[in-house]
C-alpha cells in the first residue's frame, strides 16, 4: 500500500496532526509542516524514553514506585500460577482438557461479570486502594486453594474466585494512573507493562523446575502443591505491600497541574495565510 500513498508526514513522523483546530483538512490533502503548527507550550520527543527515565519517573512518587513493585509480583504470581497449575493438576487429579476448559470458562465469565457489574459499584463505594486490597487478598486465597487441593472439586471452587482477585490489575492502573498529568500517561503506564513483562519472562524460569522437582520422585518433601504455595507467598507479599500503604494510596488524587491537564492545552494554532498584495 506504500507503494500508492502518499505520505501526508512532511517532516517528523508522528508530529503532523490529522486535522488543524478548526476540524476540516487545509490545503490538498497533505499536513502542514512541522514548524508551522508546533503549539507554543507543545513538546516533542525524539526518542523514546531510556532507562534513567524510566527511573526517575518511578522515584519521583512514592505511590508509583510502590504500584511497580506489586506490578512486578503481581505477574511473578500470576504467570508462574498459569506455568505450574496444569502440570500440578493433571499430576494430582488427572485432569484432562475438557476440565482445563471447564475452569478457563468458569474463571473467564466470573471475572467477565465482576468488571461489569460488581466494580464499578465497589469501586466508588471502597476506593482504589481498599479495591485493589480486597482483590490482591482473594488472589491468595485462590492460589492457596490451589495448593492444597484436597479433591478434584477444590479448584473449580477456586476457579470461582476471579469473580473477586480480576479487581486488582485495574484497581493499580488506576492508582498509576492518578500519579502522573495527561502528558505523561503512556510513560507510567508504558513503565508498569515493561516491569509486568520482564516478571513474565522470569516467572516460567522459577516456577516451571519448582514444579516439576516436587511432581517427580527426587522432591525433598512430599507436597505436590509447594509450587503453587510460593506463589501463594509472592501474592502475599503483594497484599501486606498494599495494607502498609493503604492510606497512602487512599489519598491518590490525579495531577491538578493546569500544564498537564489535557482539557487546558491550546489548541494548534491556524497556519499563517498567505498575504494577498492588491495591485
Amino acid at each position: 500500500m506504500r507503494v500508492f500513498l502518499q505520505d501526508s508526514i512532511i517532516d517528523e513522523q508522528l508530529t503532523a496532526p490529522i486535522l488543524t483546530s478548526t476540524g476540516k483538512p487545509k490545503g490538498k490533502g497533505k499536513a502542514y509542516a512541522t514548524n508551522e503548527i508546533q503549539s507554543k507550550n507543545g513538546k516533542t520527543f525524539k526518542s523514546a524514553p531510556s532507562m534513567e527515565d524510566m527511573l526517575c519517573l518511578l522515584k519521583s512518587s512514592v505511590t508509583l514506585s510502590q504500584a511497580a513493585v506489586v506490578a512486578f509480583f503481581y505477574s511473578l504470581a500470576e504467570v508462574g500460577l498459569h506455568a505450574s497449575l496444569m502440570y500440578y493438576l493433571k499430576a494430582r487429579f488427572h485432569f484432562n482438557k475438557d476440565q482445563f476448559a471447564d475452569m478457563m470458562v468458569i474463571s473467564g465469565i466470573a471475572g467477565t461479570i465482576s468488571q461489569l457489574v460488581l466494580m464499578p459499584i465497589l469501586a466508588p463505594a471502597l476506593g482504589e486502594a481498599r479495591l485493589l486490597a480486597v482483590g490482591l487478598f482473594f488472589t491468595c486465597v485462590h492460589v492457596f486453594l490451589y495448593s492444597i487441593a484436597w479433591t478434584f472439586w477444590v479448584p473449580y471452587v477456586a476457579a470461582m474466585f476471579s469473580v473477586l482477585y480480576v479487581f486488582s490489575q485495574p484497581c493499580m492502573r488506576s492508582i498509576v494512573s492518578k500519579q502522573v498529568g495527561s502528558c505523561e500517561q503512556g510513560k507510567a503506564q508504558g513503565c508498569i507493562s515493561g516491569i509486568s513483562s520482564f516478571a513474565n519472562v522470569i516467572s516460567p524460569l522459577i516456577f516451571s523446575p519448582l514444579t516439576a522437582l516436587f511432581l517427580s520422585e527426587r522432591a525433598p518433601f512430599h507436597f505436590p502443591g509447594f509450587s503453587i504455595m510460593c506463589v501463594g507467598f509472592a501474592s502475599t507479599r503483594n497484599l501486606a505491600s498494599s495494607l502498609v500503604h493503604l492510606k497512602l494510596w487512599d489519598q491518590a488524587l490525579p495531577n491538578t497541574d493546569p500544564s498537564h491537564n489535557i482539557n487546558t492545552l491550546e489548541p494548534y494554532p491556524e497556519p499563517p495565510e498567505t498575504p494577498v498584495y492588491s495591485t
